[in-house]
């Protein structure tokens, strides 16, 4: 049942009525403004007339004229002046009568986009009412469960994405562990001042299988089950090697001239008399030449190449000596 609400009907007469007024002040302004224009240009015309006329005047050109046609010449532009104000009138009567007729009809334009208005918001307070709570929450969590399911997955994808390159790591640590070199630590002075006793060495075990040992590698051998020296080759299969009591070392009886200095020796050993190397022997010694149990002592003697572990290479701590061992 339908009811009529005497205080909306008045608003919505008075909205059309300001409506109505606020166009017709609008368009009271355009035509003045255009009268304005209009008055103007008829004002800057007749100065130029009067200019027209000075400058004639000035050069005795009236003289020249009947009075009659200096009058008929004036009525001319006072009529043309006056033809022009009508002309405007009727322009301005035009719009008056145009902007009456469409005037209603933007007002009621304006009622029926307010009233679509009403019934949009009335709509949607009704569709807000209707929705209840528990759905709200139901939105919001699924939302939440769909922002939250990549990121979990993506987590997991990436650690099965790893596992393969850490294992592919821990097998290429464990062969070279194993088969390509291994970690040693110094104990004792024996191999001063190139290595001091706490130097942790890596020892590469390949460096003799694809090559032959050199003078002055310094090398890792085994001296008992559970000891093992490390020392510096002197002497090289075949050579015969003497340390005179001078302290001389002499290789097929010429002194040797080592790259580093070192301690001249004052204890030679068995060394004192000349030593033939076999085929596959080494003779070494330790940098600190006088306190360095070596070749020089026969429970050590000559090493065979069969019996070296391999090359020390490189000083792993301290790491303010990191590098490769000369």
């Amino acid at each position: 049942m339908g009811y009529f609400d005497e205080n909306e009907e008045k608003k919505t007469e008075e909205g059309i009525e300001a409506l109505a007024g606020e166009v017709s002040s609008k368009e009271e302004k355009r035509l003045e403004k255009e009268r304005r224009k209009e008055e103007k240009r008829l004002l800057k015309e007749q100065k130029k007339q009067e200019k027209l006329e000075r400058k004639m005047e000035k050069e005795g050109a009236y003289a020249d004229l009947p009075e009659v046609s200096m009058a008929d010449l004036k009525k001319a532009a006072a009529d043309a002046a006056e033809e022009s104000r009508k002309a405007l009138e009727e322009v301005e009567q035009e719009e008056q009568n145009r902007n009456r007729k469409d005037a209603p009809s933007e007002a009621e334009n304006a009622t029926e986009t307010e009233t679509e208005a009403k019934d949009e918001v009335a709509e949607a307070a009704e569709s807000a009412e209707e929705e209840p709570e528990s759905k709200k929450e139901k939105k919001k969590k699924k939302k939440k469960s769909r922002k939250e399911r990549p990121e979990d997955v993506n987590i997991v994808k990436d650690l099965l994405t790893l596992i393969p390159y850490i294992g592919v790591v821990i097998l290429i640590c464990f062969l070279i562990v194993t088969f390509v070199g291994r970690r040693t630590t110094v104990h004792g002075d024996s191999m001063n001042p190139t290595l001091q006793s706490g130097d942790s060495l890596w020892v590469n075990m390949l460096a003799y299988k694809f090559g032959d040992p050199q003078r002055y590698d310094i090398i890792v051998f085994p001296y008992q089950d559970d000891v093992h020296y490390i020392k510096r080759i002197i002497g090289l299969p075949g050579e015969t090697v003497q340390i005179t009591d001078t302290g001389d070392i002499l290789i097929n009886g010429e002194v040797l001239v080592e790259p580093k200095k070192f301690d001249r020796i004052r204890s030679n050993g068995i060394a004192s008399s000349p030593i033939t190397l076999g085929e596959d022997e080494y003779f070494v010694l330790g940098d600190n030449r006088n306190n360095s149990r070596d070749s020089r002592w026969a429970d050590v003697g000559n090493i065979k190449r069969d019996k070296i572990i391999g090359r020390a290479a490189f000083r792993l701590t301290p790491l303010k000596k990191f590098g490769s061992i000369d």
